[in-house]
């Protein structure tokens, strides 16, 4: 708790409340310095496992002889069943704080296949009950929220001042509780972007939801990889922008290509123009 002063209306009140933290945890992989994150101290057994899984450090938990973490350090022992040589080449991603990536390159993702078929109103719904799940969100705001979701209930909820740190909390938790995550949803508070499409990929998730948009480039990719991105999701609907999976009302369906096409705007009719058109045809 921290106080703080909240101006309203010109006026300025003495408030406590809860600010979200954020704090360097620094992982080390068998003795060696691995790389330093910017992330929220709560589940760091999961986003470190989330984390090394995504990466390719480890292929899952068998791989992970002890993991040992001090949060007043700021520290992270991994010890691995056997050596292993780490990447790196870094990437500077777009992730609050600036997020650090070694292996991006989406020709490493084989194209999904699933048969896995959601209406918007369990997206709707599901995403309503992550807000709800997300107590450190009911608290402070500004901390980010990724769940992963089989369409009708949650499975795994996960929060962070890093959306990406979130979506490695998932599947660290998933891999730690035997957790599949193929042909599941995942849910998303942030944007969705290009390296947060390809964890997606990586976990084997053939659709992506979030409260807000995606990138050009993470449509671009579910458009070569075959996930549905869904973003905006409200209670009243929401923007399809690459997928099969989403079953429309109506009649309607996706174009092949997953993408829908927007309507051209037309301006409107001048004044001679609507005279024009109210006229009888000439007759021949």
């Amino acid at each position: 708790m921290r106080s703080y002063l909240r101006v309203r209306a010109g006026r300025a009140e003495e408030v406590r409340g809860e600010v979200v933290r954020e704090q360097p945890l620094t992982v080390w992989v068998n003795g060696e310095r691995f790389l330093t994150l910017l992330c929220s101290p709560v589940k760091i057994e999961a986003l470190v496992v989330g984390y090394l899984w995504m990466e390719q450090v480890v292929a899952g938990v068998d791989d992970i002889r002890a993991l040992e973490v001090s949060p007043v350090d700021g520290r992270a022992d991994v010890t691995l069943t056997g050596p292993v040589t780490l990447p790196t080449e870094r990437i500077l991603t777009s992730g609050c704080g600036g997020g650090i990536t070694f292996r991006i390159d989406h020709r490493l993702f084989p194209r999904l296949s699933s048969t896995l078929r959601v209406r918007p109103q369990q997206l709707a719904e599901r995403m309503k009950e992550l807000f709800t799940a997300a107590v450190h969100y009911q608290a402070s705001r500004g901390i980010h929220g990724a769940a992963l979701s089989d369409g009708e209930r949650l499975l795994v909820v996960a929060e962070d001042v890093g959306r990406h740190n979130a979506v490695d909390k998932v599947k660290g938790e998933a891999l730690l509780r035997g957790v599949p995550t193929e042909d599941r949803i995942l849910l998303s508070t942030g944007r969705i972007s290009s390296e947060m499409l390809l964890k997606a990929a990586r976990m084997g998730v053939p659709v992506v939801a979030s409260r807000t948009s995606p990138t050009e480039m993470a449509v671009a990719l579910a458009e070569q990889l075959n996930i549905t991105v869904c973003g905006y999701v409200r209670p009243d609907g929401l923007n399809l922008y690459a997928g099969q999976a989403l079953v429309l009302g109506g009649g309607l369906r996706p174009p092949p290509d997953g993408r829908s096409e927007p309507k051209a705007r037309s301006r409107p009719a001048s004044p001679q123009e609507r005279t024009a058109a109210a006229k009888p045809p000439l007759e021949p």
